[in-house]
């Protein structure tokens, strides 16, 4: 289930999954206004959602929190329908807190999620990070000389990553516009705009010298080559959304993290986690324009640096991650009700 008008709307039903639209809205920190709008739209949905389930008869629910997911719980809690949340970020949000209180269980990215939930029953997973990704991952080394080839770049020049998510984002957008030379003194970057900043991005290639013009490959978005853009690269400078705490461990990538403020406390502590474990640093969002070029510059010269931080956010991968998930809903659902005794999930279980 998910909203008309979100992206799972389009890349559902494009992988040949049955899409079931149901209306929901936003809530908490919209406004009076529009958060009289987002409960009667969650309303309407509930009551979409519970055609559905009564149509349906489901086994089971699985959710990963966000005001989309109420609908669709309210009405499994109606029917008694069993309902599995699983946490992608650190913190929970309102969604994931509610829902957690009518949940048989709750997985978690990672441990320290654990303990938002003292009187539940949590699992850790890791993240569940897309197959495509797993496999260039595995070979690493063939989907670096992929991208490498796909790019143009030079093998022995560091890459750098810049990526702000699948509409790009507009500050990180405008501060690799500001330090353009000196990122490209120091490395090849190969840049995700988001389509509103591609053409401006490009104009701002033409601009460069026109040896470091082939240093910098702006696209506007990435799908299936994701696996090559991160195997190529020596470091990412990104937002801190809930992939990055899978994606980046899984590439042993280090980051230069920047939170998205509209979402601070749980892009913050996501980037705190990957802080705190040494495999990235942080820029606030009201510094990065700044700051970017002086701290990119500063890690790709320590090389040291730069490699025990590959080490250690690297530690932090969880590639079983979707398979321990899809296994444990599939356990519940053979268990009738409960995860049997001696089911485990762990590092290659």
């Amino acid at each position: 289930m998910g909203t008309r008008d979100g992206m799972e709307a389009r890349l559902i039903p494009s992988r040949g999954y049955a899409f079931l639209p149901v209306e929901a809205g936003g809530v908490y920190g919209m406004g009076w206004r529009r958060g009289l709008q987002g409960i009667w739209r969650t309303v309407r949905g509930a009551v979409q959602a519970w055609w559905e389930m009564r149509r349906r008869r489901p086994q089971a629910v699985f959710t990963t929190g966000g005001f989309v997911s109420i609908p669709a719980a309210l009405a499994a809690a109606w029917w008694g329908i069993p309902i599995l949340v699983y946490l992608p970020d650190i913190e929970p949000g309102l969604a994931v807190r509610v829902l957690a209180r009518l949940a048989a269980w709750v997985a978690v990215t990672a441990p320290e999620a654990e303990k938002a939930f003292p009187r539940r029953s949590v699992v850790v997973t890791g993240y569940p990070v897309r197959r495509a990704l797993v496999e260039a991952a595995r070979a690493r080394e063939d989907a670096r000389r992929r991208g490498l080839a796909r790019w143009r770049f030079h093998p022995e020049v560091p890459v750098v990553l810049v990526f702000g998510g699948s509409r790009g984002a507009r500050r990180l957008n405008q501060a690799v516009a500001r330090h353009l030379e000196a990122l490209t003194a120091e490395a090849q970057v190969l840049h995700l705009t988001g389509p509103a900043d591609l053409e401006a991005m490009r104009r701002r290639r033409m601009a460069l010298p026109p040896e470091r013009q082939a240093r910098y490959q702006p696209v506007a978005y990435l799908e299936e080559e994701m696996g090559e853009a991160l195997a190529m690269a020596d470091l990412a400078v990104c937002r801190a959304g809930a992939s990055t705490l899978g994606e980046l461990p899984l590439f042993g990538l280090p980051a230069v993290l920047v939170p998205y403020p509209y979402v601070r406390r749980h892009q913050e502590r996501n980037a705190a986690y990957l802080v705190q474990h040494g495999g990235a640093v942080m820029i606030p969002d009201e510094e990065v324009e700044g700051r970017l070029g002086e701290v990119v510059r500063d890690l790709l010269r320590s090389p040291g640096r730069l490699s025990e931080m590959r080490h250690r956010i690297a530690a932090l991968a969880r590639p079983e991650a979707a398979d321990c998930l899809a296994a444990l809903v599939m356990e519940w659902i053979k268990g009738h009700g409960s995860i049997p005794a001696g089911f485990r999930v762990g590092r290659g279980e």
